[in-house]
């Protein structure tokens, strides 16, 4: 005797198999990610009805079980990222942001402080008296003392 297969929850299977392979591609890119939890999602839903349907109806249960899978995967996919961008992701960027901006305003101040210092120096030893002759003769002797070690 032949088995006659019915085509319970076949539409709702195929519909679910759409969502889930459209949740997977909206679950890798990561400014999709909410896309791919919604069709994953609704994708799980419409596959685990056909399922049931095909349950009570003795339907084919291969194209409903492949549904049900990838909308899982999808939605795995998607749920990675989006945890990623929202909780921890969040703070990384920030955290990058902040120090990119601590670094340069570090450096520009740093850079400042030695012009300032400089400008400083410059101005102090311009407006030194000139030695007398008691501190040239023993700046003298000090250079002959270095130079005879």
């Amino acid at each position: 005797m032949e088995e006659i297969k019915s085509n319970a929850g076949q539409g709702l299977g195929i519909a679910g198999l759409v969502l889930g392979i459209l949740a997977i591609p909206m679950g890798i890119i990561p400014c999709t990610f909410y896309l791919g939890i919604l069709f994953g999602i609704v994708g799980i839903v419409l596959s685990l009805v056909a399922l049931t349907q095909a349950n009570r109806g003795e339907g084919a249960k291969t194209l409903i079980i492949a549904a049900l899978i990838c909308s899982i995967v999808g939605l795995t996919l998607a749920s990675v990222w989006g945890f990623v961008f929202s909780h921890n992701g969040a703070q990384v960027v920030k955290e990058i942001i902040r120090e990119e901006m601590n670094r340069d305003d570090r450096s520009g101040d740093v850079e400042r402080g030695v012009r300032e210092v400089l400008k400083d120096l410059e101005e102090d030893t311009a407006t030194w008296p000139a030695p007398s002759p008691e501190m040239q003769e023993m700046t003298d002797s000090l250079q002959m003392l270095e130079e005879g070690e």
